[in-house]
């Protein structure tokens, strides 16, 4: 990733998140980082309580892609933009976070405890 974060999200991160949880799989979990980048950002927006989003069918998968994620990923930006939204708009259990942690960056292992520990998964 480079040093600037992708955040200027538009049409293609509208539609890629109508489309649903697949489509959103398929760029998180894709290969161009900018995408991930400006789809997080934009999920930050949709995730806000306050613009009152129905993620009612979402918001199971995409707190379980947003922990594969941060076991997986390799790229700083994306890894703490997902542990964000977990942290600012999720409720555990964090099934996947708490039986990979070992998997987590050592840089991250702290908000990955605070998130089990929120939810005394552990």
């Amino acid at each position: 990733m480079g040093t600037k974060f992708d955040c200027n999200y538009g049409e293609e991160e509208f539609k890629t998140v109508e489309a649903g949880i697949d489509a959103i799989k398929a760029v998180l979990l894709g290969d161009d980082i900018h995408a991930k980048e400006r789809l997080l950002y934009y999920l930050d927006w949709y995730m806000d309580p306050y613009y009152k989003k129905d993620l009612s069918e979402m918001a199971n998968p995409l707190t379980e892609l947003l922990q594969k994620i941060v076991v997986t990923e390799n790229e700083v930006g994306i890894i703490e933009e997902a542990f964000h939204l977990l942290e600012a708009y999720t409720e555990g259990p964090y099934e996947i976070l708490r039986k990979n942690l070992g998997r987590v960056p050592k840089a991250y292992q702290p908000t990955a405890l605070f998130l089990l520990n929120s939810d005394n998964v552990l």
